[in-house]
């Protein structure tokens, strides 16, 4: 008897095996493991990350580029101290950059950039600062398309501004993720709008790094060039 009891125990697991390998699996609602066995995230469940672009990392090549002449930190006590990349307030300067979309990126989910910067002198009034952010987009095997210009005049809401040497960021707008693939390439330039008439702040400011905000529904794609 307890034999035939375990044959059909048996049975009914390897049963409930090809059945979850025949289709997807919804946990919670919004955790599925699809029938090939990726974990994707729906709804609440997708997670952001960060794709980021430090300061050291981009090109100065070009027409203005920032500079370096003013420290931005020391010890105290007469150090080398460290420096971060100078936009003055008078003339348009800019760094180049080059990004690829990460595997992990839910698909034709927009992605939203922003700049991390900082003051050495003088406090900005939070929206006297304006960044631009000019690109060119495409996925794998398409062509670049002329760029695109957008501003950034606002630190984020969540920052109150109290002084000089904040870590600040401005948010830009969305760049429009529809039909853009896994390993889609995103061709930049930032630089400080100074001919902005909502720029107004009279000191250079300094670049800690941009940064792409992006959705994430699996923990990467499932070939190597297709999600």
């Amino acid at each position: 008897m307890k034999r035939i009891f375990f044959f059909f125990v048996m049975l009914g697991l390897l049963g409930l095996g090809n059945l979850v390998q025949a289709q997807e699996v919804k946990i919670n609602t919004n955790m599925v493991v699809e029938s090939d066995g990726t974990i994707r995230t729906d709804g609440n469940a997708t997670v952001w990350d960060d794709l980021m672009v430090f300061a050291d990392a981009t090109s100065k090549g070009g027409s203005n580029p920032p500079t370096m002449s003013t420290e931005f930190k020391d010890n105290g006590s007469a150090s080398q101290g460290v420096y971060v990349w100078m936009f003055a307030s008078g003339t348009e300067q800019e760094v180049y950059f080059t990004v690829q979309i990460p595997h992990a990126r839910k698909a034709d989910s927009d992605l939203y950039p922003h700049v991390h910067w900082t003051t050495v002198t003088g406090t900005p009034s939070g929206s006297d600062v304006v960044w631009g952010l000019e690109y060119t987009v495409v996925s794998i095997g398409g062509s670049f398309s002329n760029t695109t210009i957008i501003t950034a005049g606002s630190v984020i809401g969540s920052i109150s501004i109290s002084g000089t040497g904040q870590h600040l960021i401005n948010s830009f707008s969305a760049i429009e993720g529809t039909g853009l693939g896994i390993s889609s390439v995103i061709v930049c330039r930032l630089f400080r709008k100074v001919g902005d008439a909502a720029d107004t702040f009279a000191n250079a400011v300094g670049l800690l790094g941009v940064d792409f905000h992006y959705e994430k529904d699996t923990d990467g794609s499932r070939s190597e060039f297709t999600k």
